[in-house]
C-alpha cells in the first residue's frame, strides 16, 4: 500500500501533467482539481507581473504560465510566492531573441512585489547627520528601507512599466536604453522611481554596507550634488538609522 507522502506526490504531480495516474480521487473529480490549480496559478502570475502581460497579451501570457509551472510548480499555500523564478525563467527562455527584455520587465516587477509585503520602518532625518563630527562623517554606514529593491536594467523597463498603467498603452522606444531605479514602500504605497546614473550609484554603495566617504568615491560625487542626492535620501525616507563603521 502507498504511502501518504506518495499518494501526495503522486496527487501534485497529476495535477500538473493528466498523462499521469492517481489513485486519490476519480479522474473526473482529478480534473476540476487540475482545472482549478492551474487557473489559479496562472491568476496569481497574471496579479505579479500585470505590466508584462499587457504588452504580451492573455494568450501569450498564458502560455508562458502553463511552461513555467512546468519548469517551477508551486511550493507554498501562498501563491504570492509563485513568481519568484519568473524572471530567470523568462531570462532562459527568451534568451537572444526580439523578446529577452521582457526577463527585465519582469524583474522589475517582482521587485515591486518583493517591496510590497516588506515593512516600512520608521526613517530618520537629514538632522540626524549633525550628531555626528565632521571627521567621523567618513566612516558612517547608512541603514536604508528594508524594502527598498534597486535595479540597474540594460532595458528602458522602468518607462515601459510607468507607461503601462492603463490599458492600450503605446510600446516604449527600446532604443531608450538602459535605465536604474527603486522599488519601494512608502505609506503603505509601493513607488517605482527611475534614478539618475549616480543617485542610483550611491544608494547602491550605500545598501551594499559602503561607508559614507567610500559611497562617494564609487559613485564619484561631491560637493553640491552630494548635497542633492543627500537630501533625496533623507526626504525620501529611505534611510533608517546611521551607524559608526567599526573600522573607521
Amino acid at each position: 500500500m502507498a504511502s501518504l507522502r506518495d499518494l501526495q506526490h503522486s496527487f501534485a504531480a497529476a495535477l500538473r501533467d493528466p498523462t499521469r495516474e492517481c489513485t486519490v480521487t476519480p479522474a473526473d473529480n482529478l480534473g476540476i482539481y487540475r482545472n482549478n490549480a492551474s487557473h489559479n496559478f496562472a491568476a496569481a502570475l497574471a496579479g505579479s507581473f500585470p505590466v508584462l502581460r499587457r504588452r504580451v497579451g492573455d494568450d501569450y501570457f498564458r502560455q508562458l504560465a502553463a511552461l513555467y509551472r512546468e519548469r517551477h510548480p508551486s511550493r507554498s499555500g501562498d501563491l504570492h510566492w509563485v513568481g519568484r523564478r519568473f524572471a530567470p525563467f523568462l531570462a532562459e527562455h527568451l534568451a537572444n531573441g526580439d523578446y529577452a527584455w521582457l526577463a527585465e520587465l519582469a524583474r522589475l516587477e517582482w521587485a515591486r512585489e518583493e517591496s510590497a509585503v516588506s515593512l516600512e520602518v520608521p526613517a530618520v532625518g537629514l538632522e540626524a547627520l549633525a550628531a555626528y563630527a565632521p571627521e567621523t562623517l567618513e566612516h558612517l554606514t547608512f541603514a536604508l528601507q528594508p524594502s527598498l529593491r534597486l535595479l540597474d536594467s540594460a532595458y528602458p523597463v522602468f518607462s515601459v512599466w510607468m507607461a503601462n498603467q492603463t490599458e492600450s498603452a503605446p510600446p516604449v522606444d527600446q532604443s531608450m536604453g538602459r535605465e536604474r531605479g527603486l522599488s519601494r514602500i512608502r505609506r503603505e504605497f509601493v513607488e517605482i522611481q527611475k534614478l539618475p546614473a549616480d543617485v542610483f550609484s550611491y544608494i547602491s554603495a550605500l545598501a551594499n554596507g559602503i561607508p559614507f566617504g567610500a559611497a562617494m568615491t564609487t559613485a564619484g560625487v561631491e560637493g553640491p550634488r552630494l548635497a542633492e542626492i543627500l537630501g533625496f535620501l533623507f526626504g525620501s525616507d529611505l534611510v533608517v538609522a546611521l551607524e559608526p563603521n567599526a573600522a573607521g
